[in-house]
């Protein structure tokens, strides 16, 4: 197994095993406040969670020059992009009517949240649909 120890990954590595040492501390010379403790706590988890990503990196992908995007993938890219900006348009004016008609009192939050989820999982099954039919227009 050959592992990568280029700059991004000894940095990403490096910030995790910080982390894991500060939640350490953090957790050892807590005083009379338990919050301490569960931000120690939580420190260790990401640290953990960093280090064991970086060491994914290190181990199963390619360096950034060896990975060449093809015309099909950029394409594909583009267009389900577009389509998922599509989207989000209408699921924000099915919303604001929806509100307006119905009286539901939907907060901004909750329309951000709404937005941002629509956006994040229509590229990425927008970007599946397109890659599986093979074809673009």
């Amino acid at each position: 197994m050959k592992i990568r120890t280029d700059k991004k990954i000894l940095i990403t590595s490096g910030i995790g095993l910080w982390l894991v040492l500060l939640g350490v501390l953090a957790c050892r010379f807590q005083t009379y406040h338990k919050a301490l403790f569960f931000v120690g706590l939580n420190l260790v988890f990401i640290g953990l969670l960093i280090f064991i990503m970086a060491l994914y990196a290190a181990t199963t992908t390619k360096p950034e020059t060896e990975r060449v995007a093809d015309e099909r993938v950029t394409r594909i890219n583009e267009k389900a992009g577009y389509t998922a900006g599509w989207l989000i348009m209408l699921s924000v004016m099915l919303m604001f009517w929806a509100d307006k008609i119905w009286s539901l009192n939907l907060e901004l939050k909750d329309m951000y949240l709404m937005v941002i989820l629509v956006g994040i999982y229509s590229f990425f099954i927008f970007r599946w649909y397109y890659n599986r039919r093979g074809d673009l227009l």
